[in-house]
C-alpha cells in the first residue's frame, strides 16, 4: 500500500512487483491485509471504501462502500466471511465479503473524562468470536459472533425489540425496554463492548491475537 493510488504485490525472488492493484481513488491506500485463503487481498483507502482483489488477476472483486469517513485500518475475519475496517471517524464497520454488504457498524461510548483519539488497531480472534480495538486510552472487546444480526445494528435491533423497543447503556451495561425474552436478551451480539480494558493514556499501537485467543498489545510506555 502506498500513496500513488495502488498496492502491490511482490515475490521475494525479484525486486519488481508481479501485480499493480489499481482502483482506488484516492491516492493514500492506507492499509493491506491477505484474506485467509490467500486467494484475494483487501486495501483500505482514504477514499472511504475497501477494494477485495482477486491477486492471479489483480481485478477488483469486491467494493466495500458506505463509510463516512477515509479508512486507515482493514482486517479479515479467520473464517473469510467479514472483514472489518476502521475509519477516520473512529467508527469499525464490517462488511459481508459474499456479497459486498455493509452489515454492521460498532460505535463505542466515549469514556467519561477522557479525551477519545483515533483508533490504533483492530483484531479479530482466532476463533472469529471476539473484535479488539485499540484507541488512545483503552482497548476494546465486541463480540462479533452472528454480526450481520446483531443488536448493535439498529435495524436488527428495531426489528427483533419492535418500534418500542429502546435501548441505553450507562456504566457498561446494556439496559433494554420491552424485550422478547431472557433467552433473545442473552444471546450473541450486544450493542456495548463485552470488555473494556483502560490505560492510563497509553496509546495502545497494535494488537495480536494468538491461535489460543490471548490479546497481546503493544503501547506507547
Amino acid at each position: 500500500a502506498g500513496s500513488d493510488y495502488t498496492a502491490r504485490i511482490y515475490a521475494t525472488d525479484r525486486c519488481t512487483s508481479v501485480r499493480v492493484l489499481s482502483g482506488h481513488v484516492s491516492p493514500n491506500v492506507n492499509c493491506v491485509t491477505w484474506h485467509p485463503n490467500c486467494n484475494y487481498v483487501v486495501t483500505a483507502s482514504d477514499d472511504k471504501t475497501c477494494r477485495m482483489w482477486d491477486i492471479q488477476t489483480g481485478r477488483c472483486v469486491r467494493l466495500l462502500s458506505g463509510s463516512a469517513s477515509g479508512l486507515n485500518l482493514v482486517r479479515v475475519s479467520p473464517s473469510g466471511r467479514y472483514a472489518a475496517a476502521a475509519g477516520h471517524d473512529n467508527v469499525v464497520r464490517i462488511w459481508d465479503l459474499g456479497n459486498g454488504r455493509l452489515v454492521n457498524e460498532l460505535r463505542p461510548d466515549q469514556i467519561p473524562g477522557q479525551v477519545e483519539g483515533s483508533i490504533q488497531s483492530i483484531a479479530f480472534s482466532s476463533c472469529g468470536a471476539a473484535l479488539a480495538v485499540s484507541g488512545d486510552n483503552c482497548v476494546r472487546i465486541w463480540d462479533v459472533r452472528g454480526v450481520g444480526n446483531h443488536l448493535s445494528n439498529p435495524d436488527y435491533f428495531a426489528a427483533t425489540r419492535g418500534p418500542a423497543a429502546t435501548s441505553s447503556i450507562s456504566n457498561g451495561v446494556q439496559t433494554v425496554t420491552n424485550p422478547l425474552s431472557e433467552v433473545e436478551h442473552a444471546r450473541a451480539g450486544t450493542r456495548a463492548p463485552t470488555k473494556v480494558y483502560q490505560t492510563n493514556n497509553v496509546s495502545v499501537l497494535d494488537l495480536k491475537y494468538t491461535k489460543r485467543n490471548l490479546l497481546l498489545a503493544v503501547g506507547d510506555y
